[in-house]
């Protein structure tokens, strides 16, 4: 039986998306928590700025990638994290593990002292969501979640 991952609604970014939690493994540092939009016109899976400054990871000299990226309206600079390991819980409460590369995604071209109403989102992106063959499915009674492919 394929793997069935649980999306819940939120509100981001002033609409209802499709959102996930999961924990995040980077080198020997402890596992992080964070929530992300699923989102498949978003090409990286991108770990905001506000949730990595919670964690004892050192982003700020990482290489950052060759371009800029717009993402919920915003221009950001993606530092490369390098491949992490995500940890995700399926529909029957079993951990299902996936390695995947991370970006931390730091807006530019803010004035300083600007202040969001709403922290910055991360993002779950296309390449996480085609390398893992997994689906956004909504079933008959309502629940949507990930589906990996048969």
């Amino acid at each position: 039986m394929p793997t069935k991952i649980p999306l819940l609604k939120a509100k981001s970014l002033g609409y209802d998306r499709d959102m996930i939690t999961f924990s995040v493994k980077y080198g020997s540092l402890p596992n992080f928590n964070a929530s992300a939009i699923v989102d498949t016109g978003c090409p990286f899976c991108v770990i905001s700025e506000t949730t990595i400054q919670k964690t004892r990871i050192s982003y700020k000299d990482k290489p950052v990638y060759h371009k800029q990226v717009w993402l919920g309206g915003i221009l950001f600079e993606l530092r490369d994290l390098g491949e992490c390991k995500l940890f995700f819980r399926d529909s029957e409460s079993k951990i299902k593990e996936f390695k995947h590369n991370l970006y931390v995604g730091v807006p530019v071209g803010l004035k300083k002292g600007t202040i969001f109403t709403q922290q910055i989102p991360c993002f779950i992106g296309n390449d996480f969501l085609d390398k893992n063959f997994l689906s956004i499915i909504k079933s008959k009674d309502g629940t949507v979640y990930l589906q990996e492919a048969a």
